[in-house]
């Protein structure tokens, strides 16, 4: 769904919450947030959209994990006693046990997908690659190792089917996920995320339903949509 009405819809009709960082949403003692444009760039990340995020969090960002995403399937566990060092491990999953911290992945037409259960909570950056390599895997995998209970899971922002523009190599890579192909020679990153975390059986899901792409520059950053010239929002999961 599309810029404004996407909005509404996770507004009014979701889970979803909304303030002036983006959309909210909390489970349990877990926070998660899907940052906007309005929020600023955290590619960087900005000075103002760090400050912003750690007010929010009342974590400061020298306790953010947050490393060198590569559109792979790595996965960093972070433990108690750890160094948190961003940006110095290619890894396209955080995921930790520890109050103290926040998990965090930018995007601007990839998903984040943060993940939470009573104990442990995770980011994971997934784009078409990380989709097709398991990074939703490696990271649930991680995640119950630390945590045995009943998981949830949030899908943010992306590339939906009504704009994602790919060739027919790319959908033949997921033709396991025919619900994603119903618009011809697009493809829908969303509910291939989906369809893979209930198969891992996270049966408790929410997507806020938004096309980055067909969203406007204010609302929303696309990598797609502004050929490359963007900022990155954030996907952030800490716990209280």
């Amino acid at each position: 769904m599309s810029g404004v009405d996407g909005f509404a819809k996770a507004l009014g009709g979701s889970a979803f919450s909304a303030d002036t960082l983006g959309l909210r949403l909390k489970v349990g003692r877990t926070e998660m947030l899907f940052s906007t444009a309005a929020t600023g760039d955290f590619s960087g990340p900005s000075e103002p959209a760090a400050t912003a995020l750690e007010e929010l969090s009342g974590i400061g960002r020298d306790r953010w994990a947050q490393d060198e995403q590569v559109h792979g399937s790595r996965v960093n566990v972070i433990s108690a006693g750890d160094e948190i060092a961003p940006f110095t491990c290619p890894a396209d999953g955080q995921v930790s046990d520890r109050d103290d911290l926040l998990c965090a992945v930018r995007t601007a037409d990839c998903l984040a997908v943060l993940i939470s259960g009573g104990r442990a909570f995770g980011a994971i950056h997934a784009g078409w690659r990380g989709l097709d390599e398991g990074v939703i895997a490696a990271a649930v995998a991680e995640l119950r190792k630390l945590d045995d209970g009943p998981l949830s899971a949030a899908i943010g922002p992306g590339a939906r089917g009504c704009c994602y523009e790919v060739g027919d190599d790319l959908r033949s890579t997921f033709s396991a996920y025919p619900a994603a192909q119903e618009q011809p020679g697009r493809l829908d990153l969303a509910l291939i995320a989906a369809e893979q975390l209930g198969a891992l059986g996270i049966e408790d899901r929410y997507d806020c339903g938004i096309c980055t792409i067909c969203s406007q520059p204010e609302e929303f950053f696309s990598y797609r949509r502004d050929a490359g010239e963007t900022g990155r929002m954030v996907g952030a999961v800490w716990q209280n």
